[in-house]
């Protein structure tokens, strides 16, 4: 059994705390070999004096934003030879208690450098945008329409929406990326060798733009391990949008370089456009999403769709630049 380090940035988590430890620290892996680092931004609630309760070390990020609080802990703190980047809002699905190890497994196999979920979860009594991301593989259905999604997509039914080869090894899916079209990986459920993130550069952690710079040094093998990981949310529309204009704005504004636009192209751009505008095409992929997976959540699909194409097109006519606005 490999060693493992757990990083989740906080700040004001008191609540999604509780439930992400419990659920990392009730799996049947070896203790001795399970690190744990909480690094808050910050946090005036109780999410520091908890997460030392329950067993987390507990490390202080001066920068406060977790794009610099994680390279900071992998630097100075982490210990595993296997590194994880989880958030606290990340929940281990609680009816397997071998969720760890399975995700450990496929680096047996020299050539993968990282491995993820192949898809999202959710338990019955979560909120429906909790449930929405699972069925468009992410929290934006507009990014896998342009397919750059990194784990399942049930309108599309692609695991990965960019170019890729996949070869079955049974629990888990390795995949060999290809070229400079890589997905929007990195991130709710991502594993990776500890020394690659002194490979290239990883401070800020910005995980899309990590992917693709060890795919272009040849890093280009990863696995996509049959279970998925609980992306909690808040149920609100009003929130949902929220944090989609917040993330234009932190781009916009600079304060995020995301410095990448996955090979997509103009008329890509235009065609899902296009393809949204027509809202009869996003109702009918809901229709025939429902027959695969079953949920009122596939209600809320045309309505993300369209007002995400609004916002961006707003964003992009009055403050620059649709390719890095879009992208998640």
């Amino acid at each position: 059994m490999k060693s493992l380090t757990i990083i989740i940035p906080t700040l004001n988590e008191e609540k999604n705390i509780v439930p992400c430890l419990n659920s990392i620290f009730s799996q049947n892996y070896d203790k001795k070999k399970l690190q744990v680092v909480v690094v808050d931004g910050g946090s005036t609630d109780k999410t520091i004096e908890i997460s030392k309760k329950m067993g987390a070390e507990v490390m202080f990020n001066p920068f406060k934003v977790e794009e610099r609080g994680r390279p900071l802990a992998i630097k100075k703190v982490a210990r595993g030879e296997i590194v994880s980047t989880m958030d606290a809002d990340n929940l281990i699905p609680p009816k397997d208690k071998d969720w760890l190890k399975k995700m450990i497994e496929p680096f047996e196999d020299k050539e993968i450098f990282a491995s993820e979920t192949a898809y999202m979860d959710y338990r019955p009594h979560d909120t429906m945008i909790t449930k929405y991301n699972v069925l468009v593989g992410g929290d934006d259905p507009i990014a896998s329409y342009l397919g750059i999604n990194d784990k399942y997509c049930y309108f599309t039914d692609k695991l990965i929406g960019t170019p890729h080869q996949e070869i079955d090894k049974g629990n888990y899916i390795k995949v060999i990326l290809q070229g400079n079209k890589t997905p929007a990986a990195g991130s709710n459920g991502f594993f990776c060798r500890r020394e690659l993130f002194s490979e290239v550069e990883s401070d800020p952690y910005i995980h899309p733009l990590f992917i693709e710079r060890l795919v272009k040094k040849g890093y280009n093998k990863m696995a996509l391990v049959k279970q998925g990981i609980i992306h909690f949310q808040n149920g609100s529309i009003r929130t949902y949008f929220r944090k989609k204009l917040r993330r234009i704005q932190r781009r916009q504004t600079g304060e995020l370089d995301w410095g990448n636009n996955y090979g997509i192209k103009t008329k890509d751009i235009i065609k899902v456009s296009l393809y949204i505008a027509t809202i009869i095409l996003p109702i009918k992929d809901s229709i025939l999403g429902f027959f695969k997976k079953p949920t009122s959540a596939w209600f809320f699909h045309p309505i993300a769709c369209y007002g995400l194409l609004i916002l961006y097109g707003y964003y992009t006519l009055f403050n620059g630049n649709l390719r890095k606005d879009i992208l998640r």
